[in-house]
């Protein structure tokens, strides 16, 4: 037999596995994903959350149809009052009522996540507390944005006069100083269970919409119920949209007010979680 013959058979067979082994090889090679960071997670969370709510339609015309509607029926009775200027503060106490009733709602809907272990599982799976927390506000603030630019929009066409600087000033006002109520929302839906919860933001919302001075001037109330809307944020958030479409002196009480009630209530969301997911220290 020829040496040809021989040692074909061999260079057949390594070129054979060579092939193989260059075919499995990229299969075969571990992989290395980096885990996602917690501020990737807290987006993540985040955009869930709004794309949940924003579909849910009763919420949204709960939310904006209300608010535009009372607009509407106030602005008929009192809005010609003061040189029409009584319009103007109707619909900043309208934006805020809307941005109120759409922060302390999609607050309360934690409790779905929480009664059907979603929320646990999310802990579980590596979502720290503080990026839950961050996530929800991220998406509560999210919601509220419709009913404030839907009221105003509707303001600035049944005749509000202002510039639009100072509109947009308004909007981000009543945004930014409606954070304590989303987590009024959020501590409600860790605490109360089932529908009590929802039932619980809806009794909520009402009782700081009144005392607030959101439907009615304050000054209408006896003196106790005076006081205690200057204790709660939603009478501030109203005077502060207000300052910031007509101007005059900055109410820094309301500032106070607003900060004092945003630490409190933080503290007690941490608080609620750690009690809801069961996280405690052994």
């Amino acid at each position: 037999m020829s040496r040809s013959a021989m040692t074909a058979p061999t260079d057949t067979t390594t070129l054979t596995s060579a092939a193989t082994t260059s075919a499995i090889t990229p299969f075969a090679a571990p992989r290395t994903t980096a885990a996602p960071s917690d501020a990737s997670r807290t987006v993540r969370y985040a955009l869930h959350t709004t794309r949940m709510t924003v579909t849910n339609v009763m919420f949204m015309l709960f939310t904006i149809a209300m608010p535009v509607g009372m607009y509407l029926l106030f602005g008929m009775m009192f809005g010609d009052q003061t040189g029409g200027e009584a319009r103007g503060m109707i619909m900043v106490n309208m934006a805020a009522y809307g941005g109120l009733g759409a922060a302390v709602t999609a607050g309360t809907q934690i409790q779905e996540d929480q009664r059907t272990g979603f929320l646990r599982q999310l802990i579980v799976a590596g979502l720290s507390p503080r990026s839950f927390l961050a996530g929800s506000v991220m998406a509560a603030s999210a919601v509220i944005l419709p009913a404030l630019i839907a009221v105003g929009l509707v303001g600035i066409a049944t005749g509000v006069d202002v510039s639009p600087g100072s509109f947009l000033a308004t909007l981000a006002v009543l945004w930014l100083g409606l954070l304590p109520t989303i987590l009024i929302g959020i501590v409600l839906g860790m605490v109360l269970k089932g529908g009590t919860a929802m039932a619980g933001g809806v009794i909520t919302m009402m009782a700081m919409a009144i005392f607030g001075g959101l439907w009615m001037p304050l000054e209408m109330f006896p003196s106790w119920m005076q006081s205690v809307g200057h204790a709660i944020p939603t009478f501030w958030i109203s005077q502060l949209g207000q300052w910031s479409m007509y101007g005059g002196e900055l109410p820094l009480a309301g500032l106070a007010v607003i900060g004092a009630w945003t630490l409190v209530l933080g503290a007690l969301c941490a608080l609620s979680l750690r009690r809801a997911v069961g996280l405690k220290r052994r």
